[in-house]
């Protein structure tokens, strides 16, 4: 009995002995080991709405991604946070800064890292560096009250226009581009707008998906030109962190929202893909997910050149040149 005892006696002094001589070093570097195999943490997103989507949250779309990119990455969770513009320049103020943020043009969000994504919008470009890439988009649509008119095939000045624009979105530089103008135009916010085009006395309404989708719920009838020299309807996402282990999970996840299983399920959502073909069936949201711009601005955009961009391309749509050159100098 005093053998066994001298033995774990001495078994005990050898064990913590050798922790307090080597083992806490061991300890310590494991506790720091923070390797994209290893970390477990929290991944944090805003999602910013700069223009009006097709149908149903861009931000429960975004925490469905999420809980999927979960399943794939144990141990590592993405928080998704709406916030206004305003809101999200205000928390920057406050020193908060997320470790990915999905927003249009126009939130003027700024410190970005570079990522390097499969899929890049050029839109998101600096030079040959991608600071942003879209993971959905809208369209701009010419939209006709088919009560009214029989078809607008070969028509390309109106006399009125019903113009749908919110604070940041060209539709003016899309119709105009396109080769159209217009004598009266009236701009109304998204929906306003509706509401009037649907009283039924307005023949010509330029406006966005969500327009065709507010209308095909109404069962109003109507015929439509998707436009496709402009669009700055992109929703875009970039990483802000610079923590090395986060930044890769953002970034995986940026990779993860363009991948085809992501991209094609964004017609639950009313949206199109950049890259590949949503599943949809109908004919109007099929030629919408067809349709891609030829043109578009800077994703990093300041609002107040945006502003500019508005004015300019009022007169633009009334057939001034000079202001049509200052818009094509302005897009990518």
């Amino acid at each position: 009995m005093k053998i066994i005892r001298v033995i774990c006696a001495l078994t005990l002094t050898f064990a913590v002995a050798f922790t307090a001589l080597f083992g806490w070093k061991k300890i310590s570097e494991e506790s720091l080991d923070k390797t994209p195999s290893t970390y477990k943490g929290v991944i944090t997103m805003w999602q910013i709405d700069c223009f009006e989507g097709g149908t149903g949250s861009r931000k429960q779309f975004l925490l469905k991604s999420a809980r999927a990119f979960e399943k794939k990455n144990n141990g590592v969770l993405v928080m998704v946070t709406d916030y206004t513009v305003e809101g999200a320049k205000n928390a920057v103020k406050e020193g908060k800064v997320p470790d990915l943020i999905s927003y249009g043009i126009g939130a003027e969000q700024s410190g970005f890292v570079e990522i390097n994504p499969k899929r890049v919008s050029k839109g998101g470009l600096v030079g040959e560096k991608c600071f942003a890439t879209a993971w959905c988009r809208g369209n701009y649509v010419l939209i006709y009250n088919t009560a009214l008119v029989e078809s607008v095939e070969g028509i390309n000045h109106f006399d009125s226009l019903l113009v749908s624009q919110n604070e940041f979105t060209q539709p003016l530089t899309a119709f105009t581009l396109e080769g159209y103008s217009a004598n009266n135009v009236e701009i109304k916010k998204p929906m306003d707008a509706y509401v009037k085009f649907v009283s039924g006395k307005t023949p010509y309404f330029l406006a966005t998906q969500r327009d065709v989708v507010r209308l095909k719920n109404r069962a109003f009838e109507f015929g439509m030109i998707a436009l496709s020299e402009y669009c700055d309807l992109y929703q875009y996402v970039s990483v802000c962190s610079k923590d090395p282990v986060k930044s890769f999970y953002a970034q995986e996840f940026v990779s993860y929202l363009l991948s085809d299983s992501v991209q094609t399920s964004l017609n639950g959502i009313g949206m199109y893909s950049d890259f590949t073909s949503a599943n949809y069936d109908e004919t109007e949201y099929c030629l919408l997910q067809n349709t891609k711009a030829k043109h578009t601005v800077s994703a990093f955009t300041p609002a107040q050149k945006l502003k500019e961009m508005q004015e300019i391309s009022a007169l633009a749509v009334k057939g001034d040149s000079v202001a049509l050159n200052k818009i094509k100098n302005i897009l990518i």
